[in-house]
C-alpha cells in the first residue's frame, strides 16, 4: 500500500511538473523566435511573473498592461494552457486568463472585438472577480465576469450577471460597445412606484456615456418602454422618457401610498432626470415629470357630486367618483412634494379639473373645480377646495 502510495505520489509530482514545464515552454516565447510578449495582437508588459498553482499550474503576473491607446490594467492574473484547444488542435498558442480586477475604457476593450495582427498568445477567455469601467473622470464598477474571444482571436461578449438578477452582455460592433441588458425582475426605491416581472434593454457605451435607447418589460398587467442615457464626465447625469401603457393604478399607486383611493387603468410618459457626484447619489435628486391618463376607474371618497348638492360651507362628504377618462400632468423629485394637474375629469355629465401637492406625509392641498349638466339643460358649477390625505381625501366647499 505504501508502494502504491509513493507511485502515485511520484506520478503526481510528474504530472505537475510536466505542467509547469509545458507552460515555462508556451510561454517562453521559444515557438515564436523569443518575439515580443503580444495578446489579441496587442503589446501586453508586467511587472512580473512567476509560477504558481490557481488551483492548477499556472503563470502568475502582476501588474500587466494591455497596451491600447488608454491601457487596461489588470493587477493580477493567472494564465493557463487552454486544454480543450491543445488537445483537439495541438494550438499550444491558446490560453485562458483568470484575472482579480481589470481596469478599463469602454474604448480600450472596443479594440480587443478588432484584428491587430499576429499573437504569441492568443486569449480564448477571460475571467475577472472584477471590472472597473472608466468613464470621464470615475469609474463603474461591475461584479464578477467573463470575456469570450473568437477563433480569430477577437472578443465576441463581455458578460457580467449580478446578485440581483441583472445580466449584462457587451459586444464589440463597428468601433462601438453594443449592450444588451436583462432583469428578470426590477425594483428601485428611487421610483419605488414601478415595479416590472421583467425589463430588456439594448444600447451603446463609450467613454462618457450609456445610452439603452431600446427599452422595453412587462409588469402590473401593463408594459414599458422607452430609453435612458447616462453621462459621465466629472459627475454622473441620467435623463430618461419612459411610457407606461395600461398599468393596473392600484397595483402601481399602493406602492407611493398604501391605501390611497384612486382605480383605473394608467397610460403615463414619464421624464426622468438627475445629477450627483456618484452613481449610488443619483437617487437623492432624482426628479420625474410628464403626463398621464386614468381610463374607466373611479376615487373614492371624493365626492363631487356631494359638493355640487352642498348648499352652505363646509365638508362636501364622501362618495365615489367614477370616470370615463381622468387626464392631467404631475411633476415632483426625491424628498419634495409632488405637483398634480386634473386637466379633465369626465365622468359623463359630471365634469371635473383641478391643481393640487401631494406633500411628504402624503397630505393633499389644492383646488377643484366641478360642474354637471342636468337633464333639463342647464348646468352647475362650484370651485371647492382639496384637503386631507391621499387614503381619506376631503372636499370642503368654501
Amino acid at each position: 500500500m505504501n508502494k502504491i502510495r509513493k507511485s502515485m505520489s511520484y506520478g503526481s509530482a510528474l504530472l505537475t511538473a510536466a505542467l509547469l514545464v509545458f507552460i515555462h515552454f508556451m510561454w517562453s516565447g521559444v515557438a515564436q523566435g523569443g518575439s515580443p510578449e503580444s495578446w489579441l495582437g496587442l503589446p501586453v508588459t508586467y511587472v512580473e511573473n512567476g509560477y504558481t498553482f490557481h488551483p492548477w499550474p499556472a503563470q502568475a503576473l502582476r501588474d500587466v498592461k494591455i497596451h491600447t491607446p488608454d491601457p487596461i490594467l489588470i493587477a493580477k492574473a493567472w494564465v493557463t494552457p487552454d486544454w480543450s484547444a491543445w488537445i483537439t488542435g495541438g494550438k499550444t498558442n491558446r490560453v485562458r486568463v483568470e484575472a482579480d480586477e481589470i481596469v478599463a475604457r469602454p474604448s480600450s476593450l472596443t479594440r480587443l472585438g478588432t484584428f491587430d495582427g499576429k499573437s504569441t498568445h492568443k486569449i480564448t477567455a477571460v475571467r475577472f472577480a472584477k471590472l472597473k469601467l472608466l468613464m470621464g473622470s470615475t469609474a463603474v464598477v461591475l461584479p464578477a465576469g467573463e470575456m469570450e474571444f473568437g477563433e480569430d482571436g477577437t472578443m465576441t461578449h463581455l458578460r457580467v450577471a449580478t446578485e440581483q438578477g441583472m445580466r449584462f452582455d457587451v459586444t464589440p460592433h463597428e468601433g462601438k460597445l453594443a449592450v444588451l441588458v436583462q432583469l428578470t425582475s426590477w425594483k428601485w426605491d428611487v421610483l419605488s412606484a414601478l415595479r416590472f416581472d421583467s425589463v430588456v434593454a439594448q444600447g451603446d457605451v463609450n467613454d462618457d456615456r450609456l445610452l439603452l435607447d431600446k427599452i422595453g418589460g412587462t409588469g402590473d398587467g401593463g408594459s414599458v418602454e422607452g430609453l435612458v442615457r447616462l453621462t459621465v464626465t466629472d459627475k454622473f447625469t441620467v435623463d430618461g422618457e419612459v411610457k407606461l401603457d395600461k398599468l393596473d393604478v392600484v397595483e402601481t399607486f399602493k406602492r407611493l401610498y398604501p391605501g390611497h383611493t384612486v382605480q383605473g387603468t394608467l397610460n403615463a410618459n414619464v421624464k426622468i432626470a438627475a445629477s450627483a457626484d456618484s452613481l449610488a447619489a443619483l437617487g437623492t435628486n432624482m426628479t420625474a415629470s410628464g403626463t398621464y391618463s386614468l381610463r374607466s376607474g373611479s376615487i373614492d371618497r371624493f365626492g363631487l357630486l356631494e359638493g355640487l348638492r352642498r348648499q352652505d360651507s363646509g365638508p362636501a362628504g364622501g362618495g365615489l367618483t367614477k370616470f370615463v377618462s381622468l387626464d392631467g400632468g404631475f411633476s415632483g423629485g426625491v424628498g419634495k412634494p409632488s405637483a398634480v394637474s386634473i386637466r379633465r375629469l369626465d365622468g359623463g355629465a359630471l365634469q371635473g379639473s383641478g391643481s393640487f401637492q401631494i406633500g411628504l406625509e402624503s397630505q393633499l392641498r389644492g383646488n377643484v373645480a366641478a360642474s354637471i349638466k342636468l337633464p333639463n339643460g342647464d348646468s352647475k358649477s362650484r370651485a371647492l377646495v382639496l384637503t386631507g390625505k391621499v387614503n381619506a381625501p376631503t372636499l370642503m366647499v368654501p
